[in-house]
């Protein structure tokens, strides 16, 4: 992971100057309340609030909550939450969607959109899904790692897919219920019902065809795989009909990447005995979630510049064929390759938080450079630069 690492390769450069960003949301909840209320709201922003400042604004919403669920709520999660950590991150997880609609909208109001902004925007998006994850499992008092998976690979699976189609139709459009919008507000309720009940109520447990006994929490997990899964289908099935026959094998090989990807995870989980996997599973999921948030960097990026999606790379590969190596060794033999699989674990972590700064800091350095633009002021040739 070299510091000169160039993202964007000379002869796509005319690409990223030329980019035009298409899609759009069908949400009934947008377009009836939020919409309107961002479009109100973004006239009373200053003129001089660059685009990316709102956009990394309700990135630092987002941590604060991860900061403050975890020191609630513990690492492994089922500690009971006061009634204003609930009230405020509610407060705090709108205010982060409300940004993500309104920076867009600065943008075009100030004629400041560009490449970059759609990036960081992406980007934050993508370190959303293994926060909501983390967030929304303390506020349904999960404790067991495959309650958190079914929300990680759920919602990752949905933005990998989301992303994916966007890759090679040209467009993300999003239905008329999706997770965005529609999520944040269920999301918003789980937050309401936390602070008005507490664990109590997720942890009650109730029969499901009078035969299966589950907890709420548990049912909240099922529910929102479940949604995923529908949502991520929607994606598969928009590629297949408008990918051509022939590019149809390249775009089931970039997608390979998320099986081999949820296959590391698993075969940490199932073939091992961790105690990070047992007691720190949001630490687990934070493993990971730096790692799919580059993955999800690389793939947008290649969309912008209209070049093919280079994942299969040493970066990306190397951490997760070493946890799956060192897995079925361990379950097979009965010993650790090397070092234990919890030391493994925390050297992933690091490697997939180095390597994600790495492309967030260098990636859009570069762009700047090309765009002759600034990350978090417009700038003083701003007004003659050209709306990309």
């Amino acid at each position: 992971m070299a510091l000169s690492t160039k993202y964007i390769e000379d002869q796509y450069i005319d690409n990223l100057i030329n980019y035009k960003y298409s899609g759009g949301d069908n949400s009934i909840l947008y377009r009836f309340i939020i919409n309107p209320f961002c479009n109100w709201f973004v006239k009373y922003l200053p003129k001089w609030l660059a685009p990316n400042v709102i956009t990394v604004s309700g990135f630092f919403f987002n941590l604060f909550n991860l900061i403050l669920t975890i020191y609630y709520s513990g690492w492994k999660g089922g500690k009971d939450l006061p009634a204003w950590v609930c009230i405020t991150c509610a407060i705090s997880y709108t205010t982060y969607i409300i940004f993500d609609y309104t920076d867009g909208k600065q943008a075009r109001r100030l004629n400041a959109s560009s490449p970059l902004g759609l990036l960081v925007d992406h980007g934050t998006d993508a370190c959303t899904t293994f926060y909501i994850t983390i967030v929304g499992g303390s506020f349904t008092y999960l404790t067991e790692i495959y309650q958190y998976l079914l929300y990680y690979f759920s919602i990752s699976s949905t933005f990998f897919l989301n992303t994916w189609e966007e890759y090679y139709i040209g467009e993300l459009v999003l239905p008329e219920i999706n997770g965005v919008a529609e999520g944040t507000l269920f999301t918003d309720i789980l937050f309401i019902l936390s602070a008005i009940y507490g664990k109590d109520f997720y942890w009650k447990e109730i029969y499901i065809f009078g035969k299966h006994k589950l907890t709420i929490s548990d049912i909240s997990s099922y529910f929102i795989f479940f949604a995923g899964f529908i949502f991520s289908l929607k994606s598969l099935i928009g590629v297949l009909k408008k990918v051509k026959r022939k590019n149809l094998f390249d775009a089931f090989k970039t997608s390979l990447m998320l099986p081999l990807f949820i296959l590391s995870i698993l075969s940490v989980v199932l073939l091992n005995d961790s105690i990070i996997v047992k007691e720190y599973p949001k630490f687990f999921i934070l493993t990971f979630g730096f790692q799919f948030a580059k993955m999800m960097g690389i793939l947008q990026l290649s969309h912008i510049l209209y070049s093919p999606y280079k994942i299969y790379q040493p970066v990306f590969l190397i951490p997760l064929l070493a946890l799956i190596i060192h897995s079925l060794i361990y379950y097979f033999y009965g010993y650790s390759l090397l070092v234990p699989i919890d030391t493994l674990i925390i050297s992933v972590f690091v490697w997939n938080f180095l390597s994600w700064f790495h492309f967030v800091y260098f990636c859009s350095e570069q762009i700047c450079e090309i765009l002759n633009i600034k990350r978090f002021s417009l700038g003083k040739k701003y007004e003659n630069r050209p709306s990309y």
